[in-house]
């Protein structure tokens, strides 16, 4: 039988170990356009913003993904950051990337995972492309 502290978030430092790996995860799935990581992870009402400024819902969101709007050659993280506030935790990080075809950028990112049914889920994300010169 669960008590209500079943459900209870984590102490920090367990929350941000979590939300690391999570991170890393979130940036293969990116990279692979894996819809169903996506789809597992992320909140049912969670907005992502786009580096184009579109704000999409969940599903559109995964049907993104799912079409791989992108093909990544590369795609990693830098200076990722990881505060935790409660049962809310946002990571911000530089990605940079390099796509099948040539181009190059940086993408920065901040991403909020919150803690619902139990689990860490994306509530929200929203992406930057940096200008070449900025990428500090």
């Amino acid at each position: 039988m669960t008590t209500p502290h079943d459900c209870d978030p984590p102490p920090p430092e367990e929350a941000v170990a979590a939300i690391a790996a999570l991170n890393e995860s979130y940036i293969d799935a990116a990279r692979r356009g894996d819809a169903s990581w996506f789809d597992e992870h992320m909140a049912e009402d969670a907005v992502i913003i786009l580096g184009d400024g579109r704000r999409l819902g969940k599903a559109d969101f995964l049907a993104a993904t799912g079409q791989g709007a992108r093909s990544f050659r590369t795609l990693t993280v830098h200076g990722a950051t990881v505060r935790p506030f409660g049962p809310t935790v946002q990571v911000d990080a530089d990605a940079p990337w390099e796509l099948d075809d040539g181009r190059v950028g940086v993408s920065r990112y901040i991403d909020t995972y919150a803690w619902i049914d139990c689990r860490w889920q994306v509530i929200s994300a929203q992406i930057t492309l940096l200008p070449p010169s900025a990428s500090s």
